[in-house]
């Protein structure tokens, strides 16, 4: 198991991940991602012997908050949703789409993403 520690403007350039965002996740992080793993086997959430082993850790609004990406993790989506719900009040759980619009201000276009100005057939400049 690896915790990578970053930064919130790590987050902003991360618009192709999802995950799940814990926030106030004090003391040992080692613990909260072994004691989540264990949460979500147990629920029948973390599938087939899957568990988050690539986690990243990062400071917000004075909050340690961990981020468990779901890539590479056989994850069932639909109970995941609704134990996010039921334990918000305990984690303050939410998605990494969510959480970087609605806390960091959104995330940041690659160059790639960038608008590109060009030509109309009449001659005027549009956004693509």
């Amino acid at each position: 198991m690896s915790i990578k520690h970053i930064t919130t403007n790590d987050l902003c350039h991360m618009r192709n991940t999802e995950g799940l965002v814990l926030q106030g996740c004090g003391g040992d992080l080692r613990e909260w991602v072994d004691g989540i793993n264990e949460m979500l086997t147990e629920e029948g959430i973390l599938r087939d012997g899957s568990k988050f082993s690539d986690c990243l850790a990062f400071e917000h609004d004075g909050l340690t908050c961990l981020l468990f990406p779901f890539e590479g993790v056989n994850v069932d989506m639909g109970r995941l949703a609704i134990w996010r719900l039921k334990t918000h009040d305990s984690f303050g759980g939410t998605w990494l789409s969510d959480y970087v619009p609605n806390r960091l201000g959104g995330f940041e276009s690659s160059p790639l993403e960038e608008p590109v100005e060009t030509e109309d057939m009449d001659g005027g400049l549009s956004m693509k």
